[in-house]
């Protein structure tokens, strides 16, 4: 039996688009100024906020998707949607910034939401571009899901993008007069509920129930899942439902719990704003709530700059009246005025690819790269296809060249290994493979990268007991040549010295002067040499040697830039290190940290050709983690990608 399509008329679909996208802008700019202040702000709210504008990344990227859609029709994929990111968002911190570097190095969605993306693959960037699928595709959860799933994983991985999909759930069922608890517990159902995210939206929903003031709710939410970023999804998706549950319907009640809840409090805001402008429409808004139309103020390169929210939501309902009519199961919306359609292209080609990468995207010169070529055929005929992978200068691929036939709607998966040449003597950052397909149906072309590994040479561990008795002769006894500090315990220096070490950042176990780089072995073998390759930002330490206990390391790597540069490094780290680039000392720390891509930043010379870098790592317990991130100046967070590695 065909399933039964919901209605809604156009009337009361403007308004409840026009009501959400109010709210978006309402609530992110009203939760703005606060936004990474984590304390309790429990204070009345500024009325003055709630009538002005700012860019916010909240909406901007959700007219990005828009106008990808207004250009080119509903036949969109993830690819798409990296290139516009790529080419026209103009914010850099956190996952849009590892997304544009993995889209930069060939590493397409969905590797490039995971892929070296270990402190934000979990914030909240994705799930605040929620709206525009509930709006576009109401009454869908399929639609909502698929372009959701291309969405969030550009610079996202599962939880995140399942909370995407949870909020667009949410709003789509709130178009179709469902009270706000009906549509929660729908949206509910498309979580898993072993995940940690549907543990923090059930447990909100429980403490809710139990009758907890909110503030205590906010608690149990950070005693559970808190995380020390101001925008990770967990905490902030427990925030959104305190500020829609505890806000009981009142606009400026939600809106001001949401900004009481502290993090990311933009999208908090927003988000439950957004919610609950869809549950009162525009009309209550501006008419009974006494909102206003505050404009649109749009950082990213789009048509759309300014403008008013209302023309939004009239262009927002023209793509959704084209949705209704192209889907048959998407609510039908009905007494449609005249509206410019979206074009109907079909631009899915005969044959897709797909790179499967069994492990990491990297390019080691110790292990070949094993990965996956899938192909799939998406139309209804047979066809004989021809595949020809080009490699970059220096690599190897096996098989190059591949011929065999696809059935309708067949994929097939080839394996494929990657290596550097023997003779190489550099890795490059990037390596970018052309895919040249020959088919019964005509030539198509496609490529995938591999990352390069930072290539470093390690000299350690260099060790150094609590007290230094080198002088002292074997037999002598050594535990009445102890010096012991003011309240300082005998026993427990003594059984220190037996069990553990230091790692001094400032003893200098090396001449570290000109020339750094030339540490001559001199008998002992931490003088000599070890490659590691590094296929991350992010190295723990007790992943690159086997010692255990605490020691000083100095890593080496010889960058090739290809010009002059003045250029920003972005030092992570949880333990004290001390950084030099060509023999100048450009930083330091003797603190101890937890460890974020942004501890610490500073201004580098580079040249052209080779540049000698040289981090030395105090691991002082158990593991310390590092991070060197090379960025553009001017803020934008857009990292370098075409340095090479010596070998």
């Amino acid at each position: 039996m065909e399933k039964l399509r919901k209605n809604i008329t156009y009337t009361k679909y403007f308004d409840k688009v026009y009501g959400c996208f109010l709210g978006k802008c309402i609530g992110g700019t009203a939760g703005g100024p606060a936004e990474g202040r984590k304390e309790l702000l429990d204070f009345p709210l500024n009325e003055e906020l709630l009538h002005q504008t700012l860019p916010n990344d909240d909406l901007d990227l959700q007219i990005l998707w828009l106008e990808l859609i207004e250009s080119v029709g509903f036949d969109i994929t993830s690819r798409d949607m990296a290139r516009e990111f790529y080419e026209k968002v103009p914010y850099g911190p956190g996952e849009y910034a590892y997304f544009e570097k993995n889209y930069a190095h060939g590493v397409y969605p969905p590797t490039s939401g995971r892929y070296n993306n270990r402190y934000y693959k979990n914030g909240m960037g994705c799930p605040i571009r929620a709206e525009i699928w509930a709006c576009i595709f109401p009454g869908s959860n399929r639609l909502i899901g698929k372009y959701v799933e291309m969405d969030g994983s550009l610079d996202h991985e599962r939880d995140s993008i399942d909370a995407e999909r949870f909020l667009a759930v949410f709003e789509s069922e709130l178009f179709f007069d469902r009270t706000l608890r009906e549509a929660l517990d729908t949206a509910l159902d498309e979580v898993p509920a072993d995940s940690k995210l549907g543990r923090v939206l059930r447990d909100t929903v429980g403490w809710y129930d139990e009758g907890l003031d909110w503030k205590l709710t906010r608690g149990k939410i950070l005693r559970s899942y808190g995380h020390a970023d101001c925008t990770n999804m967990y905490q902030n998706l427990g925030f959104i439902l305190i500020a829609l549950l505890y806000g009981q319907g009142d606009f400026r009640r939600t809106i001001q719990i949401g900004l009481a809840c502290g993090y990311d409090t933009d999208c908090i805001c927003a988000t439950a704003a957004s919610i609950l402008g869809i549950i009162r429409g525009a009309d209550r808004l501006l008419n009974t709530d006494g909102m206003s139309d505050t404009g649109l103020d749009i950082a990213v390169k789009t048509r759309r700059r300014k403008g008013t929210i209302e023309a939004l939501a009239r262009d927002v309902c023209a793509v959704g009246m084209s949705a209704s009519e192209k889907f048959d199961d998407m609510a039908m919306i009905t007494e449609m005025p005249e509206f410019a359609r979206v074009p109907d292209i079909v631009r899915t080609p005969p044959v897709t690819l797909t790179v499967n990468y069994h492990s990491d995207p990297v390019l080691s010169p110790d292990c070949a790269t094993e990965l996956g070529l899938a192909f799939y055929n998406t139309t209804d005929t047979e066809i004989e296809l021809t595949a020809d992978i080009t490699p970059p200068e220096d690599v190897m691929f096996t098989p190059r060249l591949i011929s065999f036939s696809l059935k309708a709607g067949e994929c097939r998966e080839f394996d494929f290994r990657a290596e550097l040449s023997p003779g190489a003597v550099k890795l490059r950052q990037t390596n970018i493979f052309s895919v040249i397909m020959d088919t019964s149906a005509g030539r198509l072309c496609d490529d995938f990268g591999l990352v390069g590994c930072d290539i470093w040479y390690r000299y350690g561990p260099f060790l150094e007991n609590i007290k230094d008795l080198s002088d002292l002769a074997p037999h002598e006894p050594y535990g009445k040549h102890f010096k012991l500090l003011p309240n300082e315990n005998g026993y427990d220096v003594t059984r220190e010295y037996h069990l553990g070490g230091i790692a001094d950042i400032n003893h200098e176990f090396v001449p570290e002067c000109e020339p750094f780089c030339d540490i001559k072995p001199d008998g002992r073998a931490e003088c000599v040499p070890e490659r590691v390759a590094i296929g991350e930002d992010l190295f723990d330490t007790a992943e690159l040697q086997p010692y255990e206990g605490a020691h000083v390391d100095y890593l080496i790597r010889r960058m090739i830039s290809p010009e002059d540069r003045t250029v920003e490094v972005a030092v992570g780290h949880t333990a004290p290190f001390k950084l030099w680039v060509n023999g100048r000392l450009v930083g330091m720390s003797d603190r101890t940290k937890w460890w974020t891509l942004e501890n610490m930043h500073f201004t580098v010379q580079l040249k052209r050709g080779v540049n000698t870098v040289i981090l030395k790592c105090a691991q002082q317990s158990d593991h310390a983690k590092y991070s060197l991130v090379w960025r553009i100046q001017g803020g934008r967070w857009r990292q370098y990608t075409d340095f090479e590695s010596e070998l």
